[in-house]
């Protein structure tokens, strides 16, 4: 499949499957295309939504693999844990960087697709959390492609669709059921080929390469850590939309960069609190062992250290679960007190 025909080019998150599936269901059967789909998910995934888009699809839908060529009339979807990108008529799947904590992630796709194909992509957001998708839109509209994205109210999850239409000028928000019908309007037709729109060999083949290590001039050293590596990140304004990425190759948008340090800040709170309560059972279990030894200044020590970290660990619970009752360390802590009596 050349760049000269038609490319339509979907991504889908959370609440996306429903959507997609209307989508292939609804479409006419004789349209000169391919369609290249990506959905997150799991790398543990067992791999069958394949299976399950061939069930209810137009056109016959598998796995993509590394170095098919892209033909008329099929329904490639990235397997798991592995990004699916174009290059030159052929697809390219690799492990590679995951890119907004996903992998296979929307945006490479989206970004090959323009390079390769220019006017001739039609990109489709439909319904998930974050932002993945709106960085490649925004590329498929400097190429002259088409862009579509699922209205937010016809998405179970509208975070998604709802950034790539506000930072991009899309030229279809609308929900599912009518998409099949507006890319059936589209494909074939006559598109505006603008000067980004002619790609070349090269072009197509850096698009479709891994994420080079930062080297551009404009791109500007932060003191922000990559979530997936921990990495220094570098911060670049690509098509309206901030983004940052490592040495490695892992990207992410400020969207994604700053939920991802509020998910660090809650894991590490977590930890620290299972940690607290590991060190009051340990220390009651000392505490224990001391009692019975006769060693009563000890144990008395112990079990206060105890109490301590339940004390902490309860601050640091209310803190993740607002509203939840706090929980009366001294109901514990007063238990020494009764022992030391009745052992005194």
């Amino acid at each position: 499949m050349g760049p000269h025909r038609d490319l339509v080019v979907v991504g889908a998150s959370a609440g996306g499957i429903p959507a997609l599936l209307t989508l292939l269901a609804d479409l006419p059967g004789d349209l000169p295309m391919a369609v290249l789909v990506v959905v997150h998910g799991s790398p543990d995934s067992p791999g069958g939504l394949a299976e399950v888009l061939d069930r209810r699809s137009t056109y016959p839908a598998s796995y993509a693999r590394d170095g098919l060529e892209i033909a008329y009339g099929h329904v490639y979807v990235a397997p798991p844990d592995r990004h699916m990108t174009t290059n030159d008529g052929h697809l390219t799947v690799r492990h590679g960087p995951r890119e907004n904590r996903f992998r296979p992630a929307i945006d490479p796709l989206f970004r090959s697709a323009a390079e390769s194909h220019g006017p001739r992509v039609i990109a489709v957001v439909l319904s998930g959390g974050l932002d993945d998708g709106t960085h490649g839109l925004a590329m498929v509209k400097s190429h002259g492609g088409v862009a579509i994205v699922q209205s937010e109210e016809d998405a179970l999850v509208p975070h998604m669709p709802a950034s790539a239409a506000n930072a991009v000028e899309a030229d279809h928000v609308i929900p599912a059921s009518q998409m099949a019908g507006v890319i059936a309007s589209l494909v074939g037709k006559p598109r505006r080929v603008t000067r980004r729109g002619r790609s070349g060999a090269r072009a197509r083949k850096r698009a479709a390469a891994d994420p080079p290590p930062p080297a551009d001039p404009t791109e500007v050293p932060t003191v922000f850590t990559c979530p997936d590596c921990g990495g220094a990140l570098w911060e670049l304004e690509d098509h309206g939309t901030l983004r940052y990425r490592c040495h490695v190759g892992h990207g992410i948008t400020s969207e994604g960069l700053a939920r991802a340090k509020v998910d660090g800040v809650e894991e590490s709170l977590w930890r620290a609190v299972r940690a607290l309560a590991e060190h009051a059972e340990l220390r009651r279990r000392m505490a224990s062992r001391a009692w019975k030894g006769q060693l009563k200044g000890l144990a008395s020590g112990w079990e206060t250290e105890a109490a301590r970290s339940e004390l902490h660990a309860d601050a640091i619970r209310r803190l993740l679960i607002p509203g939840e009752e706090r929980r009366d360390p001294g109901t514990r802590a007063a238990r020494p007190g009764k022992r030391s009596a009745r052992r005194a």
